[in-house]
């Protein structure tokens, strides 16, 4: 009995998470089959049948011809009209096929409009209430509009091995172009890297005042969707001091928060420096390499650290000793929790001996199968706990690799560094508006990069999205990120539709005003065979490619549910 309500327990919050995000996006598909339904109602076609939802009649009532109802998945809706389907139509007064081609133009128009205006109004909406961190990013990587203070695309840290060092990028390169197009924000070159595996890129960059034209070819990495493109650069942040402890070598020195470091012992620095737990375990990743080989250049010479920093428009060069401390970042309901151990504690000594920051995870692991006595500072006051590996869980580590639940971070003689963040403008009720026409704009010219290099092979369908690909993504931004940022996400799906809905595919609304537009110059509609043919090949094609993207959407899901 227990087994089951562990096991309902774990899966109620995967059903909210689903149903917070299929919601929304069937409210973006039944707003759109309301504007077919209000179109319809104002020409004077008839309307048979509008639902809440799909599948079978749960409740619902009749008035005058329409037969309103809401059905048993409540995710969207339809319309049905009489006389839509080519093979139901007799002529009579009131099916959609009589109305004048004016009036199913409208009709078939109404649904993309509305989700066009849905989209601006919740862009609206966003930019009114205020962006933060998280929206300004999703923002920045959807539509490749820059918020807050505007910043070059620059290149930090390279792997040495790396496709972009092969190609000839070097750190502060700043990227202007990718195969002729403009980049104006790092997702944007990402995308084009991710997409582009075993394809070489055209890159014009600046460097030192010049241009420079360099191609790289980006590695294939395998994925359930298939190949990636990676070319092993990072995206250049510049590194400020965030906090400073009061009496520290730093304090002393005269550093103040807010200050810029330039370079460390001479050398310039493109990424934030970060020397805690996830640097030394076992990874993959190749920065964790470049953050190790800066630590060791600082203690080289742990008596002299030389620090360029740039103050405003002062720009200093100060030294002081090298003294680390390391700080523990504890998860909750962990082993080390447990244990007694707090955030923000010190970590002095591990089974009596200085702990080592290069060398405290190796030897935490080394230790896994035996009781560990860990002394630690807080408040002034030296503690000694005991890490025991509990026997159901041994070792306890997270996706990062924490041992026992227990992460650090480290400060460097009395500092701690971040990156630079920008200060984001807030909008009035007029500007707000203004930004979002602009990023209703440039979301249209994306989706129509997107699908011009669908179509030129640049891109594979297997990276594109349907519902479930949609939903999943939108049930994590529930769990990670704020509500802004949902909803922008959400009114980006809405213009999606308008764009798809528009595009010139017989099944689609664009299809139809195509269909329209033959008619209007021939004169008379295409014969119904005709239609009737195109409309069932369309539907066969559809659900082709429907059914590869679900595929590869699903594959995407359960690994996703896996990790």
């Amino acid at each position: 009995m227990e087994f089951f309500v562990d096991l309902i327990s774990s899966i109620i919050p995967y059903i909210k998470t689903a149903f917070l995000a299929i919601i929304p996006l069937g409210f973006i598909i039944f707003i759109h089959e309301l504007g077919h339904f209000y179109a319809a109602k104002r020409c004077g076609i008839k309307v048979n049948t509008f639902s809440l939802g799909f599948g079978p009649k749960l409740v619902g009532f009749q008035r005058d011809e329409t037969d309103y109802r809401i059905s048993l998945l409540p995710f969207g809706g339809y319309v049905q009209m009489e006389g839509e389907n080519p093979s139901e139509q007799t002529g009579a007064q009131g099916e959609f096929a009589s109305a004048s081609i004016g009036n199913r133009a409208f009709v078939v128009a109404a649904g993309p409009v509305v989700n066009l205006l849905f989209g601006l109004l919740v862009y609206w909406l966003v930019f009114a209430t205020g962006i933060n961190t998280d929206s300004a990013r999703l923002i920045g990587g959807l539509t490749g509009l820059p918020l807050g203070e505007k910043e070059a695309i620059q290149i930090g840290w390279v792997a040495d091995d790396g496709p972009g060092a092969v190609g000839g990028l070097m750190p502060g390169d700043t990227i202007l172009s990718v195969n002729g197009d403009p980049i104006s924000h790092w997702a944007m070159f990402q995308t084009r890297v991710f997409t582009s595996a075993n394809r070489p890129l055209d890159l014009v960059v600046e460097r030192d005042g010049e241009r420079k034209f360099l191609s790289v070819i980006p590695d294939a990495e395998p994925s359930v969707r298939g190949d990636i493109g990676i070319i092993r650069v990072s995206s250049r942040t510049e590194t400020t001091v965030s906090h400073i402890e009061e009496g520290s070598l730093a304090s002393q020195t005269g550093i103040q928060v807010g200050d810029h470091i330039e370079s460390i012992n001479g050398m310039k620095i493109h990424n934030v420096p970060y020397f805690g737990y996830g640097v030394w375990h076992a990874s993959e990743d190749w920065r964790n390499e470049k953050y190790q080989a800066l630590y060791q250049s600082i203690n080289e010479n742990q008596e002299a650290l030389a620090l360029g920093i740039r103050r405003g428009d002062e720009t200093l060069t100060l030294e002081l000793p090298v003294r680390w401390r390391v700080k523990a970042n504890v998860q909750e309901s962990s082993i080390a929790q447990n244990a007694g151990i707090q955030d923000g504690d010190v970590l002095v000594t591990l089974n009596g001996m200085s702990v080592n920051n290069a060398t405290l995870y190796s030897e935490l692991k080394t230790m896994a199968d035996q009781p560990i006595e860990v002394g630690l500072m807080r408040d002034g006051s030296l503690k000694e706990v005991t890490l025991t590996a509990d026997s159901q869980r041994p070792e306890e580590t997270d996706t990062e690799g924490a041992l026992f639940g227990l992460a650090w971070q480290t400060s460097l003689s009395g500092m701690e560094f971040a990156a630079k963040t920008a200060p984001f403008p807030d909008y009035n009720f007029f500007t707000s508006f203004g930004k979002g026409v602009e990023a209703t704009w440039l979301t249209f010219t994306t989706v129509g990069r997107t699908l011009q290099q669908l179509v030129g092979g640049e891109v594979s369908p297997k990276h594109l999205a349907g519902p479930i690909g949609i939903a999943n993504a939108t049930s994590r931004m529930f769990d990670r990120v704020g509500l802004s940022s949902v909803l922008f996400f959400i009114g980006f799906i809405s213009i999606n539709l308008c764009i798809v809905n528009l595009l010139p595919i017989p099944i689609a609304d664009g299809g139809q005003l195509l269909f329209f537009a033959v008619e209007k110059i021939r004169g008379r509609p295409m014969p119904r065979k005709a239609q009737e043919i195109v409309q069932q090949v369309s539907i066969v094609l559809l659900i082709a490619l429907f059914l590869y993207i679900t595929w590869f959407d699903g594959i995407s899901l359960i690994h996703d549910l896996r990790n």
